[in-house]
């Protein structure tokens, strides 16, 4: 599948690996419509191409949403093609940590926030004869990842529906699914092993984009899944989440 001359909306496009994709999608003669939180870093973004044009949205706000599709609809742009990218990853300990408005937050954009806007998009999308909905996920999804529990949960659930929605939709709509390695982001920035560059990350998801594939596995995400497949869930938990991710130790309550 050739992403050309496409209309995309890209969600947190503004920094980190939504950046990167919104350059590359731009490069290739798309117009990317890219919404965050933060006008500033996607203004920033969008400076680089004519191709890019920048809303502010936060995804996890319903009212936020429909305004975002009613500007870009005023603005004459028909969308075909959905990529979910946006996400937040904050470190928590459970047996002391409760906030409930974080947990929503991080909820509703992580796995709330895409749905919606995936269901709204449909009837749009579906006005096209090719439609394509893009999911970045995280091998978090398979393996949780203990001292980022909401993050882990959002992407469970955000794998579980994008496999409902393929069978739903059929072959009306193309439904793909990404799944990164740990990428030398902001996001990720507490991980203190080896980090896939930003521009390795964006080679191989395009290559495997252009190939066709539906799941795209890349880099140390492609070892956890085959992890996950082969040796007890037990087993593979324990090792992954042996130390805290952000380098500290468990404390054991």
């Amino acid at each position: 599948m050739k992403l050309t001359n496409r209309t995309i909306l890209l969600t947190g496009g503004g920094n980190g690996i939504g950046r990167a994709i919104a350059l590359e999608l731009a490069r290739r003669n798309n117009t990317v419509l890219i919404c965050g939180r933060n006008l500033n870093t996607l203004d920033d973004t969008a400076s680089a191409s004519d191709n890019i044009y920048s809303y502010r949205c936060d995804i996890s706000v319903s009212e936020d949403i429909e305004q975002l599709l009613a500007a870009a609809a005023s603005d004459g742009h028909k969308i075909d093609t959905l990529i979910n990218n946006a996400a937040i990853s904050g470190h928590y300990t459970l047996a002391k940590d409760f906030d409930i408005s974080i947990i929503r937050r991080d909820l509703g954009a992580n796995l709330i926030g895409p749905i919606e806007l995936t269901q709204r998009l449909l009837p749009i999308l579906s006005q096209h004869h090719d439609p394509v909905i893009m999911m970045v996920n995280s091998p978090s999804c398979l393996l949780p990842v203990a001292d980022i529990p909401f993050y882990s949960a959002s992407k469970a659930g955000l794998h579980s529906y994008t496999w409902s929605l393929r069978k739903h939709l059929g072959k009306t709509m193309k439904v793909i699914e990404i799944f990164p390695p740990a990428v030398d982001t902001e996001l990720v920035s507490k991980l203190k092993h080896k980090k896939m560059s930003v521009k390795t990350f964006i080679d191989q998801m395009f290559q495997q984009l252009d190939q066709g594939k539906n799941d795209i596995w890349i880099g140390e995400s492609k070892i956890m899944r085959a992890a996950v497949a082969l040796l007890p869930f037990k087993l593979i938990f324990n090792i992954i989440n042996a130390r805290r991710s952000d380098g500290g130790k468990w404390v054991e309550p």
